[in-house]
């Protein structure tokens, strides 16, 4: 019979995962918190579950530009493929989910998201968008602001007119006239530009600045401003692009322009386009993006938020008299914009904001701070490889806002993570190459940003070569890691010696190729000699289902082994507080419960 103690154990009992703290030192955050959680999303209590990894590699630019990057994605749907002859009206859009990849040589491919098909827009090496970089005044190194943006100006419909041909605009500076020695003019009919510019794309045709305007570009308006049914060309910017009230609307450094009603190539004044130049002290350095919400258009400066509103229009009451349009023009907020030239995150009709004070979550122009659990990472930014970026996601239900960038971990790596919040706490994660060997490569994301189809929310990453589906199925080289609070008590016992027994963990297993825990539990203070135990736990599969593609065998099995696993050896450690690491490449798991034993011994210092 096993010798009982007369001191019967204390049990700290971590269940709830109430989120990341990386605000406060690791003895003084929550009991229920954790000091890092990489790669394990808490569904609740008790079910803390493994992130997925990313798909395979979708498209790989160096099959058709060995020594160029992807620099910038989009994504959207417009009904690419033909709608066969004699299908219904109303009937289910055909496909058409698309990325849109601009590579650093000025070249867009389109992806087709269901089928993999790549398509070169204007063919093989030919230039769309203006890549532009720009250097840092203090260190000289080369910035990569590589302003561009794309915008469905409307899908393919199979409505009262079969078929009728959608398309999607792409935007980037430049595009201006030229001479035919290269040299800007101010030639009414210019036969040259500057690449960059406003483009429109249907899928078969390219229509660029000059060129003659698609009808489902300008609603097959025949009757606008002389020249005004051709493509534009010297708009400002373009930085960012935004469709509202029926118009397109677009950015540059200080100014924005904006359509003739339901015509997206009409920017003349006199038929209600337009444009506005900005005056004030509120935008230190130029437009970031905009976005129409609830009825407005914020407009992101690099220091301050801006919003139009009541857009109307006046005059054109007799034949051949100008349209003019009317808006209010109001700022939100003078203090909180969008530090980054990448679009600002989406929450529903909020937005998230990346900027050098934070992260900030505006509604209706109130902005408020919510990455202070995260600010001990979030200020080792690096924003020198590239821009950080912003992207939702649709994870087991929920929805999240994925932060994108280059930090410092806790233990002084410098690596790419995405900080993950979840509406009202913090996680991080992390994707890996699903093809190397354990311990696989870490993927050094780039660029990540989302498509949306029934409300799902799928999020697509790069690395400048690949394009990869985030968090796509269980990946068993892809590291889990949980490390708790310095486990204290509470009361008097916060200043107790302890005897650290033993830790159980209550798993369960989703896949049924079990489940292989490692990690350490390390004892601090009490001025006495502390030390660190190494914990194991295993727990053996019960089926044989491998984890290959297509994965899907492994989402309609629900069955899969539980427990309540001691750890392997005991614990021997001694000290005021218990601090837990563990780390696990198994694939798709849940921890519901880690139990602490400890006995308490003496008062430090009494």
């Amino acid at each position: 019979m096993p010798t009982q103690s007369d001191n019967q154990p204390d049990v700290f009992t971590l269940e709830k995962f109430s989120g990341l703290n990386q605000q406060s030192p690791r003895g003084s955050i929550d009991d229920q918190e954790e000091f890092w959680n990489e790669n394990l999303f808490a569904i609740g209590p008790g079910n803390l579950r493994t992130c997925w990894g990313p798909s395979d590699p979708i498209y790989d630019v160096t099959q058709y530009y060995p020594s160029n990057h992807v620099v910038r994605i989009f994504f959207g749907y417009y009904g690419k493929s033909n709608v066969p002859e004699g299908t219904p009206d109303y009937s289910q859009p055909p496909p058409g989910r698309m990325g849109w990849l601009f590579i650093d040589n000025g070249c867009i491919d389109e992806v087709d998201l269901d089928t993999g098909t790549v398509t070169h827009i204007g063919g093989l090496g030919f230039q769309v968008w203006n890549p532009i970089t720009t250097t840092d005044p203090v260190t000289g190194a080369n910035m990569p602001k590589y302003w561009a943006s794309a915008k469905v100006w409307r899908p393919r419909w199979v409505g009262s007119v079969t078929g009728e041909v959608g398309g999607v605009l792409f935007g980037s500076p430049g595009g201006m006239a030229l001479d035919a020695s290269g040299n800007p003019t101010s030639d009414p009919n210019p036969t040259n530009f500057s690449p960059g510019g406003l483009w429109a794309w249907d899928g078969t045709n390219l229509f660029g600045p000059g060129d003659d305007a698609p009808d489902w570009l300008t609603n097959a308006d025949q009757d606008p401003a002389p020249g005004t049914t051709v493509m534009p060309w010297g708009l400002p910017g373009i930085y960012c692009m935004e469709i509202y009230e029926n118009r397109l609307w677009v950015a540059g450094k200080n100014v924005i322009s904006f359509s003739k009603p339901g015509n997206g190539s009409d920017f003349a004044a006199v038929d209600g386009g337009g444009t506005l130049a900005y005056f004030g002290d509120k935008l230190v350095h130029d437009y970031v993006d905009l976005a129409a919400s609830s009825g407005y258009l914020f407009c992101f400066g690099d220091s301050s938020t801006d919003m139009i509103s009541n857009v109307q229009m006046t005059g054109g009451t007799a034949t051949g008299q100008a349209l003019t349009t009317l808006f209010n023009y109001q700022n939100v907020d003078p203090q909180v914009g969008q530090r980054f030239p990448r679009p600002v995150g989406h929450w529903g009709r909020y937005f998230t904001l990346y900027n050098g004070a934070g992260v900030f979550f505006m509604q209706g122009g109130d902005a408020q701070e919510i990455g202070q659990k995260v600010q001990n990472i979030y200020v080792t930014v690096d924003n020198t490889p590239y821009y950080p970026t912003m992207a939702p996601a649709t994870m087991y239900g929920f929805r999240v806002m994925l932060f994108n960038g280059t930090f410092v971990d806790p233990w002084g790596v410098k690596r790419n993570l995405l900080l993950m919040w979840h509406g009202t706490f913090w996680s991080v994660a992390s994707q890996f190459y699903r093809s190397d060997p354990e311990p696989s490569t870490q993927i050094n994301l780039t660029n990540i940003a989302s498509y949306e189809d029934n409300s799902v929310i799928t999020p697509y990453g790069t690395d400048g070569r690949f394009l990869f589906r985030l968090f796509d199925h269980p990946h068993s080289t892809m590291p889990k890691r949980l490390s708790t609070k310095a486990l204290k008590g509470t009361g008097k016992a916060q200043v107790t010696i302890k005897d650290f027994k033993r830790l159980l963990a209550e798993i369960h297993d989703n896949s049924g190729q079990g489940v292989d825990i490692n990690g350490s539990v390390t004892t601090r203070g009490g001025n006495i000699v502390n030390g660190t135990d190494d914990v194991n736990f295993t727990m053996v599969g019960n089926r044989g289902v491998p984890i290959a593609p297509p994965y899907q065998g492994l989402l309609a099995d629900t069955e899969g082994s539980y427990g309540v696993l001691p750890s392997d050896p005991p614990l021997s450690g001694k000290g005021l507080s218990a601090e837990i690491d563990l780390i696990s490449y198994s694939p798709d798991f849940v921890i519901e419960r880690l139990f602490l034993y400890n006995e308490e011994r003496t008062l430090f210092g009494a």
